[in-house]
């Protein structure tokens, strides 16, 4: 199974391509040629998550501004409408920890299909991913490679790209340090949506299927966790999430 042909079977029997295209923050013209460019070298998946959406989510007086009248319990029986309605095939949640996952599980009529969340060697958030693939919902890692190869200035210095296991692992299969990481989130059976903006790293992304990485070597990098969150929204909307 290569590039584009290779997926995931969701929970509704759907297929979802298991590696795609993030185009956070990018617009007009130049998300526009490359997508085309994409393509054209056999992607199918595109994430348009967060588009337009880095403002400051705080209010004149430095308060969280957020609708207070709608539940996510509502907000998800309101998109299993649109499944029923046959506007759309499958809904999922997006940065659910355990527990709101769980929530979801018991008020959905139709379950998630994905949970899309920051995960990478770095941040691999293992609870999380085993209690969703055991529920059968999809994990998708936005952020796979880690926020610093987008992002210095927002996601920090630290990069799991950098790291020697990944570096050692790119000489011996050959290959460079990212295709490592989205090999790895691969074999977890992680669905991965890498961001680029350079028509060269679209081809690099996307050429992970010529080779398997090792039992021993999925173990080693399994040891370079250090729960770095590197995607907090802090940066750019003003507010610790987290706390």
């Amino acid at each position: 199974m290569s590039g584009a042909a290779a997926a995931i079977t969701l929970n509704n029997g759907h297929k979802m391509p298991i590696i795609g295209l993030g185009v956070w923050r990018m617009e007009g013209q130049e998300v526009r040629d490359l997508i085309f460019n994409a393509l054209h070298m056999g992607y199918r998946h595109f994430d348009c998550a967060g588009v337009g959406t880095t403002d400051s989510a705080l209010d004149e007086d430095g308060v969280l501004d957020i609708d207070t009248t709608v539940s996510l319990e509502e907000t998800w029986h309101a998109m299993e409408d649109l499944v029923s309605a046959g506007l759309v095939r499958s809904i999922g949640i997006s940065n659910y920890d355990i527990f709101l996952t769980r929530d979801s599980l018991a008020y959905s009529k139709i379950e998630p299909a994905v949970n899309q969340i920051e995960t990478h060697p770095y941040f691999q958030r293992e609870s999380l991913v085993k209690f969703c693939q055991k529920h059968k919902i999809a994990v998708t890692a936005h952020t796979p490679l880690g926020g610093a190869a987008a992002n210095i200035e927002w996601f920090g210095s630290v990069s799991c790209l950098e790291d020697p296991c990944l570096l050692n692992l790119a000489k011996k299969y050959k290959k460079t340090a990212a295709q490592i990481a989205l090999r790895w989130g691969i074999q977890r059976n992680t669905i991965v949506i890498p961001k680029s903006s350079k028509v060269e790293r679209l081809k690099e992304n996307i050429d992970v299927f010529d080779f398997e990485l090792s039992k021993e070597d999925m173990e080693a990098i399994k040891c370079i966790d250090r729960r770095l969150r590197t995607n907090n929204p802090e940066k750019f909307w003003g507010i610790h999430l987290f706390d």
